[in-house]
């Protein structure tokens, strides 16, 4: 794996993968824009500082894209979640060409045990690329609050209405967040610890959040990954300021060579952010089976982590992305799991931390049979 990562520096070292300003390209699209300073992280490179990652990524030209803000929030001690998705398959085909192409919102609720998803057109969809705004429809979310109401499946509505204070961000993929076509998938923690304050209203009954633990990411790329996994939470039992954001998979890089493993780590504890990934030459091992994940990673400054998760079948909702190329992508997603998180310096455990309030997920391109095989010890991948 240290060699892989390696390569991968070897190859963005390389002048044949330098290339034009997303501004400078033909067609760009007609957003507003800001100067773009140089990513710090990769010196020389055009791109976006990193807070620019939580805002429009696209540049305008047509071909297979995607991209949407994610947002999760826990009510502690009620069994209570929540989450809310928005986003963009396709933008640049406003004719609508591909069956793919559309704009959607889709919500969550962990309590009910029911999702739910609205499809719009292309046209639909708007967003900033100098700051985190996204519109679908009458639906809108920045990084301080989001808005929504929709349809649910067996009738009744939804809607929220809720504001986000930033407690922490987490660059989870390092310098190879920066360099665009690295990956055919990216992912950036901009909040991975959070809090949400307002009201959720679901088929009738209103839910009042006050200040509870919450989150919210970005995907975005040009296909998506053979699979991926996830596991987080910011409410650790006896330790007020803990906040955990693991989350990869198997994605595409450069030449189309698979990448397995390739996970970033973010673990925060005691006021210091302890970060492990790929493209740092990090150690990661992950064994994911039907509800049970463990990893275990160790970074160059003698620090190491193990996680383990746990959730019921019953807890798991299935949630559906659709990829550009037509294919739907079966996300099972659990927000009330059981984390464990010991972390150690050299050969000192300096934390051993567990929360029953945890996001775990998997996702694939296959239809599992999820609950059937739960137990059963067969490997997820």
């Amino acid at each position: 794996m240290r060699a892989l990562a390696a390569a991968c520096c070897l190859l963005l070292n390389s002048p044949l993968l330098a290339g034009p300003a997303l501004d400078s390209l033909p067609g760009a699209a007609a957003v507003p824009r800001v100067p773009r300073p140089l990513a710090l992280s990769v010196p020389g490179r055009p791109g976006l500082s990193q807070a620019g990652y939580n805002a429009l990524i696209w540049d305008g030209r047509p071909g297979d894209w995607y991209e949407w803000w994610y947002y999760k929030a826990v009510l502690p001690g009620t069994g209570q979640a929540f989450y809310f998705c928005y986003g963009v398959v396709n933008p640049g085909d406003t004719a609508q060409a591909s069956a793919a192409s559309r704009s959607y919102v889709s919500a969550g609720n962990f309590g009910e045990g029911e999702t739910a998803e609205q499809a719009f057109p292309v046209s639909a969809f708007s967003a900033s690329a100098s700051s985190t705004f996204v519109r679908v429809g009458r639906n809108s979310a920045t990084d301080k609050a989001l808005k929504g109401v929709m349809p649910l499946p067996g009738g009744g509505q939804a809607s929220w209405d809720l504001k986000v204070e930033k407690d922490w961000g987490f660059n989870a993929m390092g310098w190879t967040m920066y360099p665009q076509g690295l990956s055919n998938i990216y992912w950036y923690p901009a909040q991975a610890s959070a809090y949400m304050t307002g009201e959720v209203s679901w088929n009738g009954r209103t839910y009042r959040l006050d200040r509870v633990p919450a989150y919210q990411d970005r995907n975005w790329g040009r296909s998506f990954p053979k699979w991926w996994t996830w596991l987080v939470s910011n409410n650790f039992r006896g330790a007020p300021g803990a906040a955990l954001a693991a989350g990869g998979g198997e994605p595409k890089v450069i030449g189309g060579m698979s990448l397995p493993n390739a996970m970033g780590i973010g673990f925060r504890y005691g006021g210091r952010e302890y970060a492990f990934r790929l493209g740092s030459g990090d150690y990661i091992k992950l064994d994911v089976n039907y509800g049970k994940w463990e990893v275990r990673a160790a970074n160059g400054r003698g620090e190491r982590i193990e996680i383990s998760a746990y959730a019921p079948a019953e807890k798991f909702l299935l949630l559906k992305f659709m990829a550009p190329q037509g294919r739907e992508f079966y996300d099972y997603e659990a927000l009330l799991g059981t984390i464990r998180v010991k972390l150690y310096s050299g050969r000192k455990l300096i934390a051993d931390l567990e929360s029953d309030e945890g996001g775990i997920e998997f996702g694939s391109g296959s239809p599992q049979e999820f609950h059937r095989l739960f137990g059963a010890k067969v490997p997820l991948r």
